[in-house]
């Protein structure tokens, strides 16, 4: 089966396999942020969601935002996205 996250990985030269273990996250347009790889929610509003995964807490911000689905490891958030940061 393809996956997307090891065939742009394996595309990669000169970077250690552990830089990419920890989480994946796709921003769709400004509009969705797909996420694999998190470990729990630390906040949740409409203008500010949060998020801990291995060694670092994102935070999303926008407008209008909602988690659209949960599962153990993956998110998907949508709404207006207007910037993803590493703590």
């Amino acid at each position: 089966m393809f996956n997307f996250f090891n065939e742009l990985k394996s595309n990669i030269k000169n970077v250690k396999d552990e830089a990419f273990k920890n989480y994946n996250l796709i921003n769709v347009s400004g509009n969705l942020l797909y996420v694999e790889g998190h470990m729990g929610l630390v906040s949740l509003s409409k203008e500010n969601i949060s998020f801990r995964v291995r060694g670092a807490t994102i935070v999303v911000d926008g407008e209008d935002m909602r988690l659209l689905e949960m599962t153990e490891n993956t998110l998907k958030i949508i709404g207006k996205i207007k910037k993803v940061e590493t703590l």
